[in-house]
Formats: C-alpha cells, structure tokens, sequence
C-alpha cells in the first residue's frame, strides 16, 4: 500500500471507485486525497466528482470557484457531463466569467446575470458528447432563451432525443411542446402522456402542469388536488398557493380554513404575491372568528408592495376609514395611486370618489 491509501499499481477506474468508496463510508479525507491525486493527474471523471462534491455541500464545503474549476478541467477532456454542470452555472450567472472576477480572498464567484452564450455554448458541447441533460438544457435555451438564440425546430428535436432516452426534464419539455401545439385530443393526449412520465418520475413541475390541465378541465378538483399537492410537498410555491386555494374553497378537498393559511403563508414565503393577498384575506374575513386587522394589514401591504393592485385597494379603504388602525386619508390616496398606476379601475373609481 502506499501512503495515498491505495495500491499504487490500480487502474485509475479501479482508484476512483475505490476514492468513492471511502467518501461513502464517511471516510472523507482519505477519498478527497485519493480523488484529488487523480483529478490532478487529469483524470476527467474524477474532477467531475469533485466538482459535484464542491457544489453538494457534502464532504466539502460549498465552492462554485472550485466546482467550476474542476467541471472545466473535465470539460476540456470532452466530459459531457461537465459541460452540462457548466451549461446550467452559466445559465445561474456562476459560468466562468464570474470566476475571473473573483480575487484570490474571494472564493465564492460572484453571481452575474445569466450567460445564455456560454450556457447554450456548454450544453451543445454536452449535446456532441451525447449526454441527454444537456440536450433538454439546450432544447430549453433553444425554445425560451433570448429571442437572438432561438431556433424553435432544433430545439424541439432535442427535446424528442432527450425524452427518448428517458430524460426527465427532456420528457417534460417535450411533453408540453407537443400540449402547445395540439390541434384535437389525441395529440393533447400525446403531450399530456410525456407529462405524465416525467410526473412519474418525480418530477414536479410536471405534476404541478397536470393539476392545472384537470383544474381547467371542470370537474375534476380532486384529482387536480392530488397533483397539486404531490408538487406542493417539494416546494412549489405556485403549487403550495393552489392547495391552499383548494383547502379555502373546498375545491376537491374538505375545507379547512388552517390547512389554507398554513400552504398560503408557505407560497407566500416562496414569493406568490396573489398568496401573500389572499392571507390578508383569510386574516380580513375573519371566518367564524374575529376579523385580525393588524395581520391583513401586514399581509395587505407586503403584497401591495410586491405590485399586487387589489391588496393595495382593499388596504387603502381599511386605512381611509380607520378599520384596525388610526384614520389616514393621506396614505389612503397614496395606497390607491399606486394601485391606479398598475391600471386598477376600483383604485380609479375611489379616487374620484374620495375627491
């Protein structure tokens, strides 16, 4: 044995194995050497793995710079999937650029905006060496990306390749492409078959898309509920404000007012501004209890700040006529400006009412 921890004389697939071995046995320093040694000798999967570890926050600290530093080390050894970890950075605002502005004390890169050149760059590069993440990557950029990369029917083939090879995210996009452009229900059905793979395979945005489908279908609240909170448990604000919507109203669910303020209160945290509303609401109406103003106040004015008109209208008559705080007609106006500059014609119609 030599002082690495490995027989010197291993094939370097036999070393690596054997570094990812120990890290799972909790064994980190040992594999982390191991890894190191080989990843500095070039072997490109092993600076892929480390630059995983870097972004994993296991083993070792976090470190976009290092993570990206070994995903561009295997990069130029034609490593697909390191060219689809540097594809999605990029699309992040941590492509490499943001490396080169980070100085020796500074070892997080700072995050810019998003590099599409870089990212599609990467992921074509991920594309050539067959890898399907990379494929849905740049089908996505291809589709939705800035209007100057955009090539609709590469981008839709790329997205077929990568659903064939069982590609969640490839099933997904692939899936809602041929939803858009359905023109009677047995294409709507096709589309609808690959959502419903990649909802299978955990996908949530997936599920999230198929409670929409059956919620606009009529008459299906429960099953739309079932998606929706299947999306809601892995955190999709959007999807944690319809469960909470669903609970308010008894939609497909038994109502309960509690359920409904604690999934609004968590997609309000996730930045649903409708939510943020509807939780002034729920503390407004007060249901069977006491209205609490100075709650829907608070919830009232977070999401009229956020750009919500109608919070900012219902708080403004709350604040014009004294409900739960002090009268103030000067706020009342300002409150009702405000919403009359996102075009609101109650906020309008008030103005002039209030002279």
């Amino acid at each position: 044995m030599s002082k690495l921890g490995f027989p010197l004389f291993l094939r370097p697939e036999a070393k690596l194995q054997n570094a990812k071995r120990l890290l799972e046995h909790g064994k980190a320093r040992q594999g982390l050497r191991q890894l190191h040694t080989l990843a500095t000798s070039g072997n490109e999967e092993a600076q892929f793995v480390l630059g995983e570890l870097y972004l994993a926050d296991k083993d070792v600290p976090i470190n976009p710079g290092e993570a990206l530093r070994w995903f561009q080390k295997a990069a130029e050894h034609g490593h697909a999937q390191a060219c689809h970890k540097l594809a999605q950075l990029c699309y992040m605002g941590l492509g490499p650029a943001s490396v080169d502005r980070a100085t020796v004390f500074e070892r997080i890169p700072e995050q810019g905006a998003p590099d599409y050149e870089g990212a599609l760059h990467w992921a074509e590069k991920a594309v050539d060496g067959g890898d399907p993440d990379g494929m849905a990557m740049m089908a996505h950029l291809l589709m939705q990306g800035p209007d100057t990369l955009r090539d609709p029917e590469r981008g839709r083939e790329l997205y077929r390749r990568a659903a064939e090879a069982g590609n969640v995210q490839g099933l997904y996009g692939y899936g809602l492409d041929l939803l858009g452009a359905a023109q009677n229900a047995a294409e709507r059905e096709q589309g609808l078959s690959y959502i419903r793979r990649a909802a299978q395979a955990g996908l949530a945005d997936a599920e999230l898309t198929l409670g929409t489908v059956l919620e606009y279908e009529g008459g299906k609240d429960a099953q739309a509920f079932e998606h929706f909170m299947k999306a809601a448990e892995d955190d999709r604000p959007a999807a944690q404000m319809k469960v909470g919507i669903a609970y308010y109203q008894g939609r497909g669910v038994e109502r309960d007012v509690s359920k409904a303020e604690t999934w609004l209160r968590k997609a309000a945290q996730g930045g649903e501004v409708e939510a943020i509303a509807l939780v002034g609401d729920i503390n407004l109406q007060g249901d069977g209890v006491s209205p609490n103003f100075p709650e829907a106040h608070s919830w009232y004015r977070r999401a009229a700040e956020s750009g919500h008109a109608g919070a900012a209208v219902t708080l403004a008559q709350l604040v014009y006529n004294g409900m739960g705080c002090a009268a103030d007609p000067a706020e009342a106006k300002r409150l009702l400006h405000l919403a009359a500059s996102r075009g609101n014609a109650a906020a309008k119609e008030l103005l002039q009412r209030f002279g």
